[in-house]
């Protein structure tokens, strides 16, 4: 039998193990479910860590250095940043959770706004572009399958088997089992990257510096921008962080988090933790991914350079260990996916539009049904084989970045209004689609991802400007405001539930 199977399906076995502990644990209610209780700083840290890198951590980002080199490196706010944001916004929230009640983003912006429609609109957006997104962490998990199975696995199968164990963990354990298993893989993605990435460049070069060296003589431009594809420029790389940077933090498996610490300090500490973390793991993979120019010069597809890499110049056991971290960085992204957006079905859409009177038990069950339709979708999309995991990423983050504005408004602004919500979201996205599947515009070398994002801050500002402002928006944003001048101990943060008007 296939020895890097063999290992993968150990560690499958272990995960559903770790999946079943938390199991036992899990209270069977929406509220555990969504939140999971509670999470401490270790958990916290490496569940957010866990989930905001995905396939693409593995895949994509050797693939990206391959094409276009050191630009790769431009990508380093997408890593420093998150931190600062799960703190800087993730604290605002995580008051707010306790104050209000609010399970999610969502109903946090249906509430603030005092309107239904802003609740509705987040919810649709975060869950439509939370899709492509799942496919990438299939598209990434079949491309695993095929490479450590020596293709005895297809790419169908691949994407079957994601889907099957994904469904599988986030039934078992809810918030919980997702965290503790993201925490496993976490640890397990951060060790093989590194560790994975360093011997590959050993048992080739004697220094990583002269691994850089022979990829200067091969390939010079590799280490120009914008690279030798002409990709990195200026106007791409802000596209590309500020699109990335902030709509990550838009998406359901990340905003969910917010909620998810037992208190400020774990926040605070999950925060810092979580930056040097999500920047470490990238140490050695530019020069990965441009060493692969010469060692593997004529490869299919550059997204799998990383694994190819792996079994071609070290052991078959440790390639396979090494290879499964990149299923964990698939799997631990993607059981996160799902279970946010499931959540957001059960207590943003049914709750509030098909039954106000569904008790915790009748959510909980939607919850668990939510994820087989969301990840059935996901796997459908990602069986389209759509386009680089690079260019995915771009367009989900695009699709859900417009609603930065809006989300983020009504935590710091007291003028911010319902009318200027809606307008800026649904300007935006449908500037966001015209200008990225019809028009295929990027103005100044700019994506049209960028450009709506922007366009919908104009518009959330002039609208907000010229209509009246909610007395009950001013109520919660000088709450949060009171609370952190007077600086109270978080858990004795005041629980109160406001519904709408």
């Amino acid at each position: 039998m296939n020895l890097g199977l063999v290992i993968l399906t150990v560690y499958l076995l272990v995960l559903l193990g770790i999946a079943l502990y938390a199991a036992k644990q899990d209270k069977k209610n929406i509220k555990d479910f969504a939140t999971g209780g509670g999470l401490g700083i270790f958990i916290l840290t490496l569940t957010f860590s866990a989930t905001y890198h995905s396939a693409y951590a593995f895949m994509g980002a050797g693939g990206f250095a391959y094409n276009n080199g050191i630009g790769w490196w431009c990508n380093g706010l997408w890593t420093v940043l998150p931190g600062v944001l799960f703190w800087v916004w993730g604290r605002r929230f995580w008051f707010i959770g306790k104050r209000y009640g609010y399970l999610s983003v969502s109903d946090y912006a249906s509430d603030v706004y005092r309107s239904k429609t802003v609740g509705v609109l987040v919810t649709l957006i975060t869950m439509v572009f939370t899709i492509p997104y799942v496919a990438i962490q299939a598209i990434g998990c079949s491309y695993i399958f095929q490479t450590i199975s020596g293709g005895m696995l297809s790419y169908t199968a691949g994407a079957l088997i994601f889907f099957a164990i994904m469904i599988i963990l986030v039934f078992l354990g809810g918030m919980k089992g997702v965290a503790i298993t993201d925490a496993a893989q976490g640890v397990f993605m951060f060790v093989g990257l590194l560790g994975g990435s360093l011997w590959v460049i050993l048992a080739n070069f004697p220094s990583v510096a002269e691994a850089y060296q022979a990829a200067f003589s091969h390939t010079p431009e590799l280490f120009t921008l914008p690279g030798p594809k002409g990709v990195v420029t200026p106007q791409d790389w802000v596209s590309r962080w500020v699109v990335i940077t902030f709509g990550m933090m838009m998406f359901p498996q990340v905003t969910l988090r917010f909620f998810a610490g037992k208190n400020l300090n774990v926040m605070k500490w999950s925060a810092v933790f979580s930056s040097i973390y999500l920047t470490m793991i990238y140490v050695f993979t530019p020069c990965v991914g441009m060493i692969g120019r010469i060692l593997m010069p004529d490869i299919a597809a550059p997204d799998t350079i990383f694994p190819e890499l792996l079994l071609k110049y070290t052991p078959a056991v440790f390639a396979a260990l090494i290879i499964s971290g990149a299923l964990a960085a698939a799997m631990s992204t993607g059981d996160s996916q799902l279970h946010a957006t499931s959540t957001m079905l059960a207590t943003d859409v049914y709750k509030k539009y098909i039954n106000k009177k569904a008790d915790e038990n009748a959510m909980y069950n939607v919850a668990k049904v939510g994820v087989i339709i969301i990840g059935l979708a996901s796997v459908v999309f990602a069986l389209a084989r759509p386009t680089a995991l690079a260019d995915l990423l771009v367009l989900s983050n695009g699709g859900v970045a417009v609603l930065v504005p809006a989300v983020i408004g009504g935590l710091y602004w007291k003028r911010a209004t319902r009318e200027a919500a809606i307008a800026s979201i649904v300007i935006g996205e449908l500037l966001m689609i015209t200008m990225t599947f019809i028009l295929k515009a990027a103005p100044f070398g700019l994506s049209g991802a960028f450009w709506s994002m922007m366009i919908s801050l104009v518009i959330f500002v002039g609208v907000s400007l010229v209509t009246k402002p909610q007395e009950h928006t001013k109520q919660v944003i000088d709450s949060i405001n009171d609370f952190f001048a007077e600086d109270e101990e978080p858990a004795q943060a005041p629980q109160k539930n406001l519904a709408l008007d």
